[in-house]
Order: structure tokens, then sequence, then C-alpha cells
């Protein structure tokens, strides 16, 4: 694993819309919340299965409601993309990542 992670956070304008961004020497992943759920990695947003202030927040990310993809599908999109940000892919295959 890489020894140099970064990781910040930006309030997106509210208490509840937060984006926390979490950086090595191979890429990034944008992690988004409404209050303290994830609803969105990178440019993978899912269904808006909460309130309206959450659903405000999605739209902001993807527009388009044909778009969004299930809350499950969200926290697979997480895995593959902390893998690719954290493990070489030497790394993945002797860790089977």
């Amino acid at each position: 694993m890489t020894n140099d992670i970064k990781v910040s956070l930006e309030n997106l304008g509210t208490t509840n819309k937060n984006v926390v961004t979490i950086s090595t020497n191979k890429g990034s992943v944008d992690l988004y919340f409404s209050y303290k759920t994830l609803v969105a990695v990178n440019n993978v947003c899912c269904v808006n299965n909460w309130s309206n202030t959450t659903g405000k927040l999605l739209n902001e990310i993807e527009p388009n409601k044909s778009k969004r993809v299930e809350h499950e599908e969200v926290l697979k999109e997480l895995q593959k993309q902390l893998k690719n940000v954290l493990y070489t892919t030497k790394e993945q295959i002797t860790q089977n990542l």
C-alpha cells in the first residue's frame, strides 16, 4: 500500500452536503455524503432512497436520474476505486483484492 495518502473534506454549502477526497500518487476518489450517508463515489451516484434534502445533493452530482444506480452499486464502486488509489496491481493480485 502507498504511504502517501491525503484526505480532505469539503463542505458543499450546507452542513448535510460534503465531499471527502482521498488522494495518493495513483489518483483520487471523491466520496459524496448527505449527512452521514455515502450517496456517490466519483461520478457514480445512487437513486434517492432518502429525503428531499438528499435529493438536492444527488441532483447536483448527477442531474440525469436515469444514470443513477442502487446504493449497493455505489458501495461496489467505492471498493473498486479505493483499491485503484491505494494498491498497485501487483498488491491487489498478491492480496487477492
